[in-house]
């Protein structure tokens, strides 16, 4: 005879539908960059959904992002109109960064000691705008500028702004008239430059003569891939990369020959359906060649151009008209990395607002930033091997990331997990812990919600680096000063690393995440983790 094991009631038997064992909490420290193409709850355990003003630059390191340095140009300070274009370039060792404001004057300002100096006057050029200018340089003896106008091909040796039409800069002859474009490089000892769908090359080894007698010369794409013009050149690895608005060209084989001296190179198409037209974007990086589009960023490696930012796609398009605006592109190391950097207006995901965002790229993660002021152009200034970005808002010049910042909200947002089980549990999210690391006292508060799929609850939490008080005989604060009459503040020695004790978190639903801000100067979150507890089956 067998005998039945006795069985509990039904109420106490364990579901089929929920999941067995003790459940795994929630670990949010990976930071493997953004990743918006999907839903939140679609997002990758490893990424983030959101990442703005934090960068993410390694596991269990992310960092609050620095904001501007010292102001470099103020339009008003030297009572000029708006600042139309601006780029840099270098004489000798002495780099400069070149203005031209709304109005056609022509500035150039030593960015190691800040002086300005005007070197063409009102007029100069006569349609200033990011689409209508361009600068290189000719080695390190010549500053090059060219603007789309009847005379626009400039040279300024850091002492003679020489100007169409001026003697040249060895006396032999006049300036170049009829030169002008938007965009200018230099490749094989020879000035090129693009106006519409025309290129202009000069003769070899000359910053000023384009004669057809001594080498130089033009041509105009009739292909039928370039539907408008070029908006760009660019030359890395040996090739001289013509961007169009819709198509990618390259110059090689480049060689001037014969009585009189006739120049001949290759052009060939590197892809005949992708471009830009925004041509303050295209720049080089690691050898290759990105540019932003209206469907992403594109990087050309060789002759394949590839897009580059699938991760953004729920954030990149969100804006239907750009208007007048112009996106930019620049590079900067920012915390020993290099990076990509690109101006673009966006709805923000979290604040549902419409804001011009710096969308950043490592060359392997995304993430997004602001800064203490509201950009709306940036470029790059190289010297010395130092990327260093600079912005304007229109009226001011400021190099980025240079200095921790409290005048910015720095936001991260974790995935919505639907862990333990899936979606079909009802979960509560039972308590939260976290570890931060401080490097500055300032403004060390942190936000933090435990979102669900359809509210936030706020977790109260006021965090920072241990501080300690100094107190007189009589037990009151005793007040410490610094040489310059500055409030001073104490803090105790270590790795100002805070594990945030458990917290009692009051959120229950189906899915769960985490949100965190804050105005933190200088902080890196390190780990953060939630433990759900199942309430039990929806169905």
């Amino acid at each position: 005879m067998s005998l039945k094991k006795p069985q509990p009631p039904a109420a106490e038997r364990p579901s089929q539908y929920l999941p067995a064992g003790p459940p795994e909490p929630q670990i949010f420290e990976d930071f493997e960059g953004v990743y918006t193409t999907t839903s939140r709850p679609g997002v990758d355990d490893k990424q983030m959904w959101w990442c703005d003003g934090f960068m993410p630059i390694g596991k269990r390191f992310l960092r609050t992002m620095y904001g501007v340095g010292t102001r470099l140009f103020s339009a008003t300070s030297i009572s000029s109109p708006a600042i139309a274009f601006f780029d840099f370039a270098n004489i000798g060792s002495t780099p400069y960064c070149v203005i031209v404001n709304s109005v056609g004057e022509i500035f150039m300002v030593n960015t190691d000691t800040n002086a300005v100096t005007i070197v063409g006057a009102v007029g100069t050029i006569t349609n200033p705008s990011r689409s209508t200018v361009g600068v290189s340089q000719y080695g390190s003896l010549y500053i090059i500028i060219v603007a789309q106008q009847a005379n626009g091909y400039f040279l300024w040796d850091g002492t003679t702004f020489f100007k169409p039409g001026d003697t040249q800069p060895d006396g032999s002859g006049t300036m170049p008239t009829g030169i002008g474009g938007t965009g200018v490089e230099t490749y094989q000892g020879r000035i090129w430059i693009i106006n519409d769908a025309t290129v202009i090359f000069g003769a070899p080894g000359s910053a000023w003569d384009f004669s057809t007698g001594n080498g130089g010369g033009n041509f105009t794409s009739t292909d039928s891939f370039l539907r408008v013009r070029f908006t760009q050149l660019k030359q890395t690895n040996g090739f001289l990369y013509l961007i169009g608005d819709s198509s990618v060209n390259y110059i090689s084989g480049v060689q001037t020959s014969g009585s009189p001296p006739t120049t001949t190179f290759t052009n060939q198409n590197a892809d005949p359906e992708v471009g830009t037209p925004w041509g303050a974007t295209p720049l080089v990086f690691s050898r290759n060649i990105l540019f932003a589009n209206p469907f992403g960023v594109q990087v050309s490696y060789g002759a394949a151009v590839t897009k580059i930012s699938t991760e953004l796609d729920g954030v990149y398009n969100t804006v239907a008209s750009l208007g007048s605006f112009i996106p930019s592109a620049a590079k900067a190391i920012i915390f020993g990395k290099k990076c990509f950097i690109l101006l673009l207006p966006i709805v923000d995901p979290v604040s549902g607002q419409q804001v011009n965002k710096l969308l950043i790229w490592d060359g392997k993660k995304w993430w997004a930033s602001e800064q203490d002021i509201a950009l709306n152009y940036i470029q790059y200034q190289e010297i010395n091997s130092v990327l260093t970005t600079y912005g304007t808002d229109g009226e001011s010049i400021y190099p980025l990331f240079q200095n921790p910042s409290i005048d910015f909200t720095k936001t991260v947002q974790s995935k919505l997990w639907d862990k333990p089980g899936s979606y079909h549990i009802v979960k509560a999210s039972a308590r939260l812990w976290a570890m931060f690391r401080y490097y500055s006292a300032l403004s060390p508060d942190l936000r933090i919600t435990v979102d669900n799929e359809i509210t936030a609850n706020a977790v109260a939490s006021s965090t920072g680096p241990l501080t300690a008080q100094w107190t007189t005989a009589g037990g009151n604060a005793a007040a410490w000063h610094t040489t310059s009459s500055a409030a001073a503040e104490w803090t105790t020695s270590g790795e100002g690393i805070v594990v945030l004790e458990p917290t009692a978190i009051a959120q229950n639903g189906r899915l769960s995440g985490l949100t965190v801000q804050t105005e933190a100067a200088d902080m890196a979150i390190i780990s953060m983790m939630i433990q759900n507890e199942v309430e039990g089956y929806a169905g």
